[in-house]
């Protein structure tokens, strides 16, 4: 199985799950649902890096399992001119995403205005994970009409390259990590320090 084949696989595993973590900032709990949609394979792969080359078209939802059938061909896309710098950092941060979010990781408020760097990222929170591999998942409100909907989606992942994207934002401690597996309803709470 290639690169590509392992992350629509991993893909296709971590949408039957939601996360949900809970932080406290001055008195207050403030919960994050992490939701995943097989619509969001597409960008969060870095497909639209790969406007360089052909590939068959299908809907958001069905190319994680054209992918995975050997529809979507792997040598294609790595001839895209910015495979290396943009499309496998975010394939490796696929596969790596439910390790990534099982595991210890930092939290933190993003803030793209404190970098010394220019950013068109878009996002609520930033999750930095030390794993196997470094990498940055960035989250953002599925509903931004409606601040207490918790509802959150995965809009960017990839592994760490050299902007460090933790540097001058504001960390937050998290007192609740729970994963929850949606078609069975069972659950694993990694901590909940608040009860």
């Amino acid at each position: 199985m290639n690169l590509l084949q392992k992350s629509a696989k991993a893909w296709k595993e971590i949408i039957e799950y939601r996360y949900l973590f809970v932080y406290g900032y001055k008195k207050q709990l403030y919960p994050i649902n992490l939701i995943f949609s097989l619509n969001e394979y597409p960008h969060l792969a870095g497909f639209q890096y790969a406007k360089d080359i052909a590939l068959p078209n299908y809907s958001s939802a069905k190319i994680a399992d054209r992918i995975i059938e050997g529809k979507i061909s792997f040598d294609t896309l790595k001839k895209a001119t910015q495979y290396e710098d943009m499309i496998k950092p975010r394939l490796e941060a696929l596969i790596h995403l439910k390790e990534s979010l099982d595991n210890e990781f930092n939290l933190y408020s993003f803030m793209p205005r404190m970098y010394p760097f220019y950013t068109t990222i878009k996002a609520d929170y930033l999750i930095s994970s030390h794993t196997n591999i470094n990498n940055f998942i960035f989250i953002i409100n599925t509903n931004s009409q409606n601040e207490s909907k918790c509802d959150f989606l995965c809009c960017s992942t990839f592994e760490k390259g050299k902007r460090d994207y933790e540097t001058n934002q504001r960390a937050r401690t998290l007192l609740k990590k729970e994963r929850i597996h949606i078609p069975s309803n069972t659950s694993v709470i990694f901590f909940d320090k608040i009860n």
